[in-house]
């Protein structure tokens, strides 16, 4: 099933449907009598790869994802047993894996993926903010080598993280593996969920249907705002970053409608 949904979302990615139908279509253009099709095909495809590798249309797709949740604690700057409404602070911040690749002769963080990377780096900043709290880093592997909570951990103990302030889960494949073995490990207390901010509305989603009590902590931000300026000039000149981020953000749209369609999601 997990090779299955992986494979699906490949396919469904905006990319790969434009490249089979103006494959289609210069098929059609040179092989068939359907030369009209056949240049519509291809027009409207370039077209299309046109507007989807600019930079206004990737952030109108991906900004309603990430204006879900605000930042937590995003203006703390010293520990606090408290949250800034007054209650108590969480006694877990969870770090959710977000891909690695595996590297033998590579130090552990240069092992990790840019979104791990960074979840990493917000989990470390809240565990700091939270005197009381532990890490819990989550991600499997392949089977064939370091797990990606294993990274995790020896690049937090890297950038100063002591070793008895973080748990490791190491069995989870996607995000719903995480939810049930998460769940085993906090049950109903609250915690911290750190993940990129695209991903968060899908994993909230789903670790409330657990009846989990998480704390939203996006990161690892796409489309943040930035002040008008030269970047939105550039930002109409079709490139990959564009493309890039909506193939995240549409990846994250078919997850929670896929959880949501399997009772996996409220």
């Amino acid at each position: 099933m997990f090779a299955l949904k992986k494979l699906l979302s490949a396919a469904l990615q905006p990319y790969s449907l434009l490249l089979v139908g103006m494959a289609v279509g210069l098929v059609l253009l040179c092989f068939t009598k359907k030369q009209r099709l056949g240049r519509g095909l291809l027009s409207a495809g370039l077209v299309l790869l046109a507007l989807l590798s600019v930079g206004p249309v990737a952030r109108s797709v991906v900004r309603p994802l990430e204006a879900t949740y605000p930042p937590l604690l995003a203006e703390a700057t010293q520990a606090s047993a408290t949250m800034p409404d007054g209650s108590p602070a969480p006694r877990w911040v969870m770090v959710l894996g977000g891909g690695h690749a595996e590297g033998p002769s590579l130090a552990p963080i240069h092992q990790l993926s840019a979104p791990s990377l960074v979840r990493l780096a917000e989990g470390i900043r809240l565990q700091r903010l939270l005197p009381e709290s532990k890490l819990v880093l989550s991600g499997g592997g392949n089977g064939t080598g370091a797990t990606e909570a294993d990274l995790l951990a020896a690049a937090g103990a890297s950038l100063g993280v002591p070793q008895g302030r973080m748990v490791l889960e190491s069995q989870s494949w996607d995000t719903i593996d995480e939810v049930r073995a998460l769940r085993a490990l906090v049950g109903e207390e609250r915690f911290a969920l750190v993940t990129s901010a695209t991903h968060l509305p899908r994993a909230m989603a789903m670790f409330k249907k657990a009846g989990m009590n998480p704390l939203p902590a996006p990161t690892d931000y796409l489309a943040a705002d930035q002040p008008v300026g030269m970047g939105h000039v550039l930002g109409l000149i079709p490139h990959a970053a564009a493309g890039l981020m909506i193939e995240r953000a549409l990846h994250e749209y078919l997850g929670l409608f896929w959880a949501k369609l399997r009772g996996q999601a409220r």
